[in-house]
């Protein structure tokens, strides 16, 4: 059981409005629709009698015990804690995430070697000196120099 505490003229205002806002949101609201139904659908196809806000509120109030005592105890909606986890459990979870980082870590420098070693252009001769440019190559660069001037 949780304990809330009121302090002050200023918190009970603000659980008045609380509470005012819960009923609203859970009676009036719903009570407005039933009631807005009732008298859309019913009064023009059955001839019912039309139904003020009280009347709506009580017929949604109906509905909804109908509904908890037809359900035989199977709510929708269910409030319990659930089952914390052990030590060793924690402990466990907490190892697999470092040890998924790590793998994490290791995967991103392997993929920088990777391309690291891409990026290097082999050569063709043994004595690790690049071949000369081709005459192509050679007026390409000239006309690549000559548009910059």
């Amino acid at each position: 059981m949780k304990i809330f505490q009121i302090n002050g003229f200023r918190g009970l205002i603000m659980a008045a409005f609380i509470v005012c806002c819960l009923f609203a949101g859970f009676v009036i609201f719903p009570g407005v629709v039933a009631m807005h139904l009732w008298n859309k659908y019913l009064t023009s196809l059955f001839s019912f009698p039309a139904l003020n806000l009280f009347q709506g509120v009580l017929l949604w109030g109906i509905t909804a015990i109908s509904y908890f005592i037809l359900s035989n105890g199977r709510m929708p909606v269910s409030f319990e804690t659930p089952e914390s986890l052990s030590d060793a459990e924690l402990n466990m979870i907490m190892k697999k995430a470092r040890i998924s980082s790590d793998l994490r870590k290791i995967n991103a420098m392997m993929k920088k070697t990777d391309s690291f070693e891409k990026s290097l252009k082999p050569t063709d001769n043994k004595s690790g000196m690049t071949p000369p440019m081709s005459n192509k190559q050679e007026e390409d660069e000239n006309i690549k120099i000559s548009n910059l001037k």
